[in-house]
């Protein structure tokens, strides 16, 4: 009996430690994020081959007067010519947003990020005593092309933890996937990308 109650103590000591990590995370907060992934795979030289021509007659008449012309459409297709191995670096687009952080139970917490102008994300999480730690989700990720044209998106397994330092915590996200951009296919091999978030008053 006796060692029943000293495990039984032991367990709810354990309990309550655990609560009081969760507790130094719970809030509501303002966040941003940004940062950068590298990117290794392969870069692709391509040509445009014309496979065919429609050529298309025109014929007008204006009173006594015939005009003829001809226009031509042209079908091409991407050929690629050479490739060869290459590491690039792109900049995520920035967000913005709200943050709630939520106990789940007694050692699980549920971090919500409600980004200005986008997707909604719902992390599960875990606290210990310094550190908040997010599972993995699948995000669709706005990737910067770096005045290539327009931003890519991509599919991206994020992950990451965080500290908490007086009213802020500093979040160290980890982006894991597959990215494809024109002339470019690869894997993000590296992330350094930063989330802050800071107690709302």
């Amino acid at each position: 009996m006796k060692r029943f109650i000293a495990i039984a103590a032991a367990v709810l000591a354990t309990l309550a430690c655990t609560k009081e990590y969760t507790k130094q995370f719970r809030g509501y907060y303002s966040f941003k994020t940004g940062g950068s992934v590298e990117i290794s795979g392969k870069i692709y030289t391509v040509k445009e081959d014309t496979v065919k021509i429609d050529t298309i007659p025109h014929v007008v008449t204006l009173g006594p007067l015939t005009f003829r012309d001809t226009t031509y459409n042209y079908h091409v297709k991407l050929d690629t010519i050479a490739s060869r191995d290459t590491t690039v670096t792109r900049h995520i687009v920035a967000e913005s947003g709200q943050m709630h952080i939520l106990e789940d139970g007694t050692d699980r917490m549920k971090v919500t990020m409600n980004v200005t102008g986008g997707d909604p994300v719902v992390f599960d999480a875990s606290a210990d005593s310094d550190n908040i730690t997010l599972s993995p989700v699948k995000r669709y990720i706005t990737v910067s092309t770096d005045g290539l044209g327009i931003p890519s998106r991509c599919w991206m397994n994020v992950s990451g933890s965080g500290k908490r330092y007086e009213d802020m915590i500093i979040f160290n996200l980890t982006y894991q996937g597959d990215y494809n951009f024109e002339d470019i296919e690869g894997t993000v091999t590296k992330s350094d990308i930063n989330c802050i978030a800071t107690v709302n008053e």
